[in-house]
């Protein structure tokens, strides 16, 4: 029975060893990353839409009630931007013709229509966006974006916007191409010094590889002007929820600095990365 007794003991040992090795073992596995890329895109078009936004807003600003154009601020834009307003048929054609370099570095090309019922600050405002052979820093852009009034704070000086984004495609040199749709409010809070824009919503779309990705405004992301005209066409703040190929993702834009440094969160892990 001793003997029994002491195989017994000994063979418990070797296996509780066997148990806390394999536990190291586990614990030094390293976390999966996932791929990234797909953020590193979502990324991109947010810059082209944030760069489209501002001379959107730029332009809708210097139109009058009656339609006119009150001053000429598009130099900023970019140099040679012709813009050319049709208050009869309520038009606005913006030709970049074959390329233009912006004062912070962006190239455009092409043209943008825009078709508006009424000034964009009364309530019931529809503006719409199509996009003629139209590229920003090569990249191709197509779809309609369609922005409606939803309502006027005069108080605070800020319009809430309901944005829209169909059957949008970016498409790089190589012909690959990200498809995207989105679906936002956006409160455009108007000042003496620039506008800055409160955005929640959703997006959905498909990767350069093909594979579906959605996303979810968590807390509201902000973008200021005076931001975006020095190049930093992101966020300053706010965080979005990403789901691709199995992770959920947060994307963190900080607390309001105007940088180009975000935080990804990811189930185990976390990443900086600066966008480009």
């Amino acid at each position: 029975m001793k003997s029994t007794s002491s195989i017994f003991r000994i063979f418990l040992f070797l296996a509780t060893l066997s148990f806390l090795g394999s536990c190291d073992k586990d614990s030094d596995t390293p976390i999966t990353e996932p791929d990234l890329s797909a953020i590193e895109e979502s990324l991109e078009v947010m810059q082209i839409t944030e760069d489209m936004d501002y001379f959107t807003l730029t332009i809708l600003q210097s139109i009058g009630i009656n339609g006119r154009l009150m001053d000429d601020p598009f130099e900023k834009i970019c140099a040679g931007v012709s813009v050319d307003v049709n208050s009869d048929q309520k038009t606005i054609t913006i030709d970049f013709g074959d390329g233009c370099t912006s004062p912070s570095g962006i190239v455009r090309k092409g043209k943008i229509t825009i078709t508006y019922t009424q000034n964009f600050l009364l309530p019931g405002a529809t503006v719409t966006t199509n996009f003629i052979g139209y590229e920003v820093n090569g990249l191709k852009i197509t779809g309609v974006r369609t922005l409606v009034n939803q309502a006027i704070d005069l108080i605070n000086n800020q319009v809430t916007l309901k944005v829209t984004m169909e059957n949008g495609q970016v498409t790089w040199p190589d012909n690959t191409f990200v498809t995207f749709n989105t679906d936002q409010i956006r409160v455009v809070k108007l000042g003496a010094t620039g506008y800055e824009i409160s955005i929640t919503g959703t997006a959905n779309g498909q990767s350069r590889e093909g594979a579906p990705y959605s996303s979810n405004v968590t807390s509201a992301l902000v973008v200021k002007q005076d931001c975006v005209e020095s190049g930093v066409l992101i966020p300053t703040s706010g965080v979005m929820d990403f789901t691709y190929e199995g992770f959920q993702l947060a994307i963190d834009y900080g607390q309001g600095n105007c940088d180009k440094t975000i935080l990804i969160s990811y189930p185990g892990g976390t990443k900086e990365i600066t966008v480009d």
